[in-house]
């Protein structure tokens, strides 16, 4: 067996430090025990202009049904269930038929979104998601955007690069909710989606971040190779005020292995860019990964509230 050389093993440690990488492991599954951080005018159709208020709700759906704590799902070749399942948000947008995009920002509300990033958490603390919380937050205030209808909206899954690597424990929430950050420099998870499976039942995790991260050195992050932000289009139509976004898991798990893993490798992705298990998760959101170019993301949809 050839010994790794030394550059390759540093281009797998997190860009924390004088440590200039950022490998993709999660450097703290082991204590995602809790969220010790957690605190608790009408638009007239056209997308944008006069500011007014609207809400964005989110499903998550597996096998045509609501995601559940304590319940289980064909997903992955397996029989997944779920002990967590919680996403960021960010830069949102709408837009009319003309086709330009108007930005919105969050309405302030603590403790699951500022202006600029919403946490949208899907468990509800009961039993398998018992690491959890008990509040959930699926339908997002939206400011600047009008009241709609939309000809489309937008979105990126992910935080912000100038806020995925700042310090965590003086961040406001939901920025400071320890379950969703990896390390100082390697950032947050954007996507957290835990569970067990009949192959995996010690527990599997699909948890998406930035990767490959360089930092100076004084440890501040200059870049990452892989940033890893789902940036989400959804055209056609969409009012707030019968519609939602939809998460379908079973198109995100499609092509993926729940009965087993790649030895030496987390289970089953922690976005790590040598990891073979990440492959079907990341094409399924669009993603390029491991010299397979970006697609079109096919997990996020338009449905009914």
């Amino acid at each position: 067996m050839r010994t790794p050389s030394v550059a390759a093993l540093l281009a797998l440690l997190p860009a924390c430090g004088h440590d200039h990488k950022d490998s993709g492991h999660d450097h703290d599954h082991d204590h995602d025990h809790g969220d010790d951080g957690t605190d608790g005018a009408d638009g007239g159709g056209d997308g944008g202009g006069a500011p007014g208020d609207a809400t964005l709700h989110l499903r998550a759906l597996a096998g045509g049904a609501d995601f559940a704590c304590g319940a289980s799902y064909p997903l992955g070749g397996d029989t997944l269930t779920p002990t967590d399942l919680r996403f960021f948000l960010s830069e949102v947008v709408v837009w009319g038929a003309d086709g330009v995009e108007v930005p919105a920002t969050f309405a302030a509300e603590a403790p699951f979104q500022t202006a600029d990033v919403a946490l949208v958490d899907f468990e509800d603390g009961t039993g398998p998601c018992a690491s959890g919380t008990p509040e959930t937050w699926t339908a997002l205030a939206l400011e600047g955007a009008g009241a709609g209808p939309w000809e489309g909206v937008g979105f990126t899954v992910g935080v912000p690069f100038a806020l995925n690597h700042a310090d965590a424990a003086a961040a406001a929430a939901p920025l400071n909710t320890s379950a969703m950050f990896w390390s100082w420099a390697s950032g947050y998870k954007f996507v957290k989606i835990d569970g067990v499976s009949e192959g995996l039942p010690t527990g599997l995790s699909l948890h998406l971040g930035s990767t490959a991260c360089a930092a100076d050195d004084s440890g501040a992050v200059t870049g990452c190779d892989n940033p890893n932000r789902v940036a989400v289009r959804l055209s056609g139509g969409f009012d707030p005020a019968t519609q939602a976004v939809v998460l379908d898991l079973d198109a995100l798990f499609a092509g993926a292995d729940l009965s087993a893993n790649t030895p030496d490798t987390a289970p089953v992705c922690m976005s790590a860019p040598n990891d073979p298990d990440c492959a079907p998760f990341f094409a399924n959101l669009g993603l390029p990964f491991g010299g397979a170019p970006a697609g079109e993301q096919a997990v996020f949809s338009v449905g009914a509230q």
